[in-house]
């Protein structure tokens, strides 16, 4: 693949041209991003510093990526993947997705409109704003932003670009595997979040069966379980302290049909779960992370997954785009 600059004579439209989520569209797309993206480390902890039996936990800090998370990854495949007519782009966000739109198309000198529902924090609308993006605040829910995004696009001739649900993101959140191949050799799991599934179809893709992926749902946002159970994408409830970045109504199709086969396992999550999770991530490590962005970290705190005394996992932590810590003092 020889794509040329977005919007430019020889750039292409994805859709077109990416069919198949392979390892050498996950390399290609890798090194194409790859000057546009920050490549985060990695910090190696014992477990018993968390207050958990000794062993090694290696974390994964992807809010330190451009925009707070690692939607970026994504934006920039888009965008640099398919043709940006002159209407520009829209997407629909709870919120981190939207940033890394906005933060993508400032970047290369496309216009942004980005739909978020009422739900979405302050500290995330600011960041959208912030890049200079046309921010649409209406809606109960993801769902509705999403509808509304639709519709502009319908009528603008913008290009949509998805949160999760298309192969160019997918591929972007496949380049975090691919640097995790090289910082953390010899892992046996790899947890991360779900919300539509974008950040774990990636990593399956990165990873292609060389470890264990394990994905973790809020309870109250059980979009990949729900499907699983189903055998396909179908509603699930919206209701959680992660609402504006892992509630979708449902897992997305082109996610889906990576995570059936390739995921190891998935578990739940509480809301109190999460908060503790975000609370001693802060306390014990100084590192700040919003609900969403620790969900995988709260899984081995809950003992909801439980590695073995020597096996080193990796959890990936992603979503800083939070007021939670107070400077002002």
């Amino acid at each position: 693949m020889v794509p040329g600059p977005a919007g430019a004579p020889g750039a292409y439209d994805g859709c077109a041209m990416i069919t198949d989520i392979t390892p050498a569209a996950v390399t290609s797309v890798t090194g194409l991003i790859r000057r546009y993206i920050r490549y985060t480390p990695v910090v190696t902890i014992d477990r018993d510093s968390l207050g958990l039996d000794p062993g090694p936990l290696a974390l994964k800090l992807e809010q330190l990526q451009h925009t707070g998370s690692f939607k970026a990854r994504g934006a920039f495949a888009n965008l640099l993947l398919r043709t940006v007519p002159p209407a520009g782009v829209v997407a629909a966000s709870g919120g981190n997705h939207g940033a890394a739109v906005a933060y993508a198309a400032r970047a290369v000198g496309v216009t942004a409109k980005i739909f978020v529902p009422e739900v979405s924090s302050p500290a995330k609308t600011a960041r959208i704003r912030g890049y200079g993006a046309d921010l649409v605040v209406g809606g109960a829910s993801y769902a509705e932003a999403l509808t509304a995004s639709e519709d502009w696009a319908a009528s603008s001739g913008a290009l949509r670009v998805p949160a999760f649900d298309q192969p160019e993101t997918i591929l972007g959140a496949a380049s975090l595997a691919v640097e995790l191949r090289q910082q953390v050799p010899g892992t046996a799991a790899v947890l991360a979040s779900v919300g539509g599934g974008g950040l774990l179809a990636g990593i399956c893709a990165g990873y292609a069966g060389q470890a264990a992926i394990i994905g973790v749902e809020p309870a109250g946002a059980p979009t990949l379980t729900r499907a699983l159970e189903a055998g396909r994408p179908v509603d699930a409830p919206v209701g959680s302290v992660a609402v504006d970045s892992l509630a979708p109504r449902r897992i997305g199709e082109h996610t889906f049909a990576v995570l059936r086969d390739a995921v190891r396992q998935v578990v739940l999550v509480s809301d109190d779960d999460i908060r503790r999770a975000q609370e001693l991530l802060w306390d014990r490590l100084r590192l700040v992370a919003e609900p969403g962005g620790c969900a995988a970290l709260a899984a081995v705190l809950a003992g909801r997954f439980r590695p073995g005394p020597a096996e080193l996992v990796t959890v990936v932590l992603s979503g800083a785009n939070t007021t939670a810590v107070d400077f002002s003092r």
